[in-house]
């Protein structure tokens, strides 16, 4: 499958890691800006709240993804986990896997390269879920690649996190905030891993397979 690379992904981005053999993270896209690249959402006691990564591009808006930097003159890295600790604190499993992500959030050193601190991220989660896959940066940029599932656009949409999946596609979980919001849909993969522990791993499985057989029905061909 060839992907975006994505911030702390939604359930459906690793649902479907879950479920491919091998992944490719599309870099050498020129960068579009507002998508889960450098955002991602979670739920809070105010409902669902994005978390965006103040990005810097070198070449303007031509700049390709493998070139994006994620700011320094911000501190968004304490921001981000203060949120998070906030909605999840009280979480079944938050004792049990902060310590996945709050040491590189506590980190003074700074993975500069967007691309470089998503896939630590992805790679610490799928550690924590026991997703074990083979997963690499593309070597070029292709438009219309063969003999692979290209996710590109349909992970492109910035509203991507609650618009893009049908309802038989979603699984629910109990959430925190879910007497006073409902079940919010597909968000950042944390939120199921803290709510779901060491059955994260069965659940995306699970939504991996609905996507795919969402994806292989005869009426999305046209």
């Amino acid at each position: 499958m060839l992907m975006p690379t994505a911030y702390l992904p939604p359930v459906s981005y690793m649902a479907w890691l879950s479920v491919a053999d091998e992944i490719e993270v599309e870099i050498h896209e020129t960068y579009p800006k507002q998508t889960l690249r450098n955002r991602c959402t979670i739920a809070s006691t105010n409902g669902p709240l994005n978390l965006s990564i103040p990005v810097e591009k070198p070449l303007g808006n031509h700049t390709p993804t493998n070139l994006i930097r994620a700011s320094n003159h911000t501190h968004w890295k304490r921001q981000h986990w203060k949120s998070i600790e906030s909605a999840y604190r009280k979480a079944a499993y938050f004792i049990h896997y902060n310590d996945v992500l709050e040491p590189y959030y506590a980190s003074n050193l700074n993975e500069s390269l967007l691309v470089e601190w998503n896939m630590i991220l992805l790679q610490s989660l799928c550690k924590a879920i026991g997703l074990e896959k083979k997963i690499s940066y593309t070597s070029t940029f292709v438009k219309i690649p063969e003999g692979i599932i290209d996710l590109r656009s349909a992970l492109n949409s910035k509203n991507f996190e609650r618009t893009q999946l049908p309802e038989d596609v979603n699984i629910t979980y109990f959430q925190s905030f879910s007497e006073k919001y409902g079940f919010l849909p597909n968000l950042s993969i944390i939120d199921a891993l803290f709510h779901l522990g060491p059955d994260t791993l069965q659940y995306i499985r699970n939504c991996g397979i609905r996507q795919l057989n969402f994806l292989s029905k005869p009426n999305l061909s046209g």
